[in-house]
């Protein structure tokens, strides 16, 4: 990355660290002005989607960061994540997948989750068993999985 560009960046993480996220998102458009970069989109997707709530910019973000850098399952993730939360799921799903058969990334345990989410709101328990279960072996620790996965088996049992 550019020294300007990381130097504009570094300040506006440091920004959203602390809450302050006007200015964080200043000095993240300020890095991106001087050079694109896959961190400056992902950061900025990522302020717009979790905190601003403006899931289409957010997309934008993502997608641009991923033309920069497709191999990077984590922005796949990030954009199933957002198209989830906006009530799309099939095209979702798609996003997730595509974050599984990626060759970079750390967020593959949270594919997993994703999909299992929406195979739960689809009333497809096994489905999302599985995923789950997948989630967790990646992920011992990922507690979300567990619960989730907790969850679903009662309401299995119960139903039974």
């Amino acid at each position: 990355m550019n020294p300007d560009a990381r130097i504009f960046h570094q300040e506006g993480m440091s920004d959203a660290i602390v809450g302050n996220y006007d200015a964080a998102e200043f000095y993240i458009l300020k890095s991106l002005e001087i050079e694109a970069s896959v961190p400056g989109y992902a950061t900025l997707g990522w302020l717009y989607s979790c905190v601003q709530r403006r899931d289409a910019d957010a997309l934008r973000c993502f997608r641009k960061a991923i033309r920069l850098n497709p191999r990077n399952g984590d922005l796949y993730n990030d954009c199933g994540a957002v198209l989830l939360r906006m009530g799309k799921l099939q095209e979702s799903v798609k996003w997730f997948l595509r974050a599984l058969k990626s060759e970079e990334g750390s967020k593959h345990h949270l594919a997993l989750f994703n999909l299992a989410i929406v195979y739960r709101r689809w009333n497809r328990p096994e489905r999302s068993r599985r995923y789950l279960n997948l989630a967790v072996k990646l992920r011992p620790d990922f507690e979300r999985a567990r619960s989730l996965l907790a969850e679903i088996r009662t309401e299995s049992q119960t139903v039974n």
